[in-house]
């Protein structure tokens, strides 16, 4: 029996349950899988997009790496929860925060060479771990890139980070990445000079405008700027910063002690989020609904 054999009848009989079996194969077999056993903690490459899959391989490797200890194997076990300096999530954390560093000092080119490097060594690993480093690194790879002014790359690594995310159900993984990949698709028609761009340029430094206005407590004037955007936002790109628009105007009635205006604005605000499934936007305004029901 080969040993990818002997792996599939393992896998086998966990997934069917069948502790006899399995069992029997862990007992027969325990020097070849001690043997084998690095091997065999790399997942096979058809299975690595399979996330359910995924889950399925590490948890019967688990359960080999139980029985061959209680044989008196403690090898695989060992390899799979290393202690220490063996213990290769600690290498990989300490990579992850040079790379970290060498992105504050701005160092970038320097930094993603470190998050590349770091990727290699991780190549064909799996778990929870891992996955979470992955998506650092995807996050990290993007802002270097745009920091380098390389837009269209941030924009790929981005994507990745928020998918990786959305896999993990890490919802405040989903909430940054949602918003740094907004950013960078209004930074990439910005930069191609296309009148997408143009009208997202406009109603980003109104907006803007309009928030400098409100820091200063001109809640009147800041309100005017937004409603002047209102009136001709509609049919174009800008319609993007909706949400902000009326979530702005929300916290502005808000400050103005006007809390029916408030209310009616950040609700508007909240479905405009959640029509664009802006997770970030959804979660202020909902807070922000509260904090104004409240008052009133």
């Amino acid at each position: 029996m080969t040993p990818n054999n002997l792996r599939d009848r393992l896998m086998a009989a966990h997934r069917d349950g069948d502790r006899q079996r399995f069992d029997k194969l862990c007992r027969r077999h325990a020097d070849t899988i001690v043997r084998v056993f690095n091997d065999w903690a790399v997942a096979p490459a058809e299975i690595r997009q399979d996330r359910r899959a995924v889950a399925a391989y590490i948890e019967a490797l688990a359960a080999i790496a139980q029985a061959l200890q209680a044989l008196g194997h403690p090898e695989p076990m060992a390899r799979l929860s290393p202690d220490g300096p063996a213990n290769p999530l600690r290498r990989w954390h300490y990579a992850y925060a040079r790379a970290e560093q060498l992105l504050h000092a701005g160092e970038y080119t320097a930094s993603s060479t470190e998050l590349h490097a770091l990727l290699a060594d991780m190549q064909g690993t799996i778990g929870p771990g891992v996955d979470d480093i992955r998506t650092k690194v995807a996050g990290m790879l993007g802002t270097n890139a745009l920091r380098l002014g390389r837009i269209d790359e941030a924009i790929v690594h981005t994507r990745e980070a928020l998918q990786r995310s959305h896999t993990a159900g890490d919802l405040e993984g989903v909430w940054i990445y949602t918003e740094n990949l907004d950013t960078l698709l209004v930074a990439e028609e910005i930069a191609a000079g296309t009148p997408a761009g143009t009208e997202l340029a406009h109603t980003r430094d109104r907006l803007a405008f309009a928030q400098d206005l409100s820091d200063a407590r001109r809640y009147a004037a800041s309100n005017e700027v937004l409603r002047e955007l209102l009136d001709i936002l509609d049919g174009t790109a800008g319609m993007r910063y909706l949400g902000k628009i009326y979530g702005l105007l929300g916290l502005n009635y808000f400050r103005s002690n006007d809390p029916a205006m408030a209310e009616h604005c950040t609700r508007l605000a909240l479905a405009e989020c959640r029509q664009r499934q802006d997770y970030a936007g959804e979660r202020i305004y909902t807070a922000n609904l509260a904090v104004i029901e409240q008052r009133r």
